[in-house]
């Protein structure tokens, strides 16, 4: 029998085409429609690098706000920051390390999706 899917990579790191007119330096968050990932080289307009999707990362926050550990976290592209404003931002990650208010910083592991559950009560006959 035929496999129907074949592995190619990881998934540690992925493949991206800067299709944007700018350049991206190593170490720039790069939104990715769903989540963000960490360019691990620079990756001039046109072409292909590297993007990390894994990992711990030190990366300006807003500040005035808390963030706990377990937080999520989303990418402020206008701001260039990290927020736990989900609208209009995309999806970074999990805070790893508690960050104070007046923190300009924030630890956080990329990548790790949340699910949300709706529990719903009554049951038989209720």
């Amino acid at each position: 029998m035929a496999r129907q899917a074949m592995p190619v990579q990881t998934g540690k790191v992925i493949d991206y085409t800067n299709s944007g007119d700018a350049k991206i330096n190593v170490g720039d968050v790069v939104p990715l429609v769903n989540l963000c990932g960490i360019a691990e080289i620079d990756i001039d307009p046109g072409a292909t690098g590297t993007v990390a999707l894994y990992g711990i990362w030190e990366i300006a926050a807003e500040t005035s706000v808390e963030f706990a550990v377990g937080d999520i976290v989303y990418w402020d592209a206008t701001n260039k920051r990290l927020t736990k404003t989900a609208t209009s931002n995309t999806f970074f990650g999990v805070v790893a390390a508690p960050k104070a208010s007046a923190g300009t910083t924030a630890r956080c592991k990329i990548g790790m999706m949340a699910a949300t559950i709706s529990v719903t009560t009554g049951g038989v006959g209720g």
